[in-house]
């Protein structure tokens, strides 16, 4: 793949493609991507999206040991659920 620079884009451009690019799930990098493909007539990558309901019901799936490889984190159904709900500002 090739990249490319762009420079001297405005402050507040920046940051509404960001914005833009949050409201929809994806980074800003992957949304540009996206823009310049859709501009050269090719398709976009589809977009995979798990709504909050799909993560509880994929959390509530998991045990909350911790998990024996000190390498992973995982979080227990709780602090998920703690996480999406607002309750819980530490992780």
């Amino acid at each position: 793949m090739a990249t490319l620079t762009i420079r001297n884009i405005p402050d507040d451009v920046k940051h509404a493609l960001r914005v833009k690019a949050a409201e929809r799930g994806r980074s800003l990098e992957d949304a540009l991507r996206q823009l310049l493909a859709i501009e050269a007539g090719r398709d976009a990558e589809p977009v995979s999206r798990i709504d909050a309901d799909e993560i509880m019901r994929r959390a509530a799936a998991l045990e909350d040991d911790e998990p024996t490889d000190s390498r992973y984190k995982y979080f227990t159904q709780k602090e998920l659920s703690d996480a999406i709900c607002g309750e819980y500002d530490d992780l």
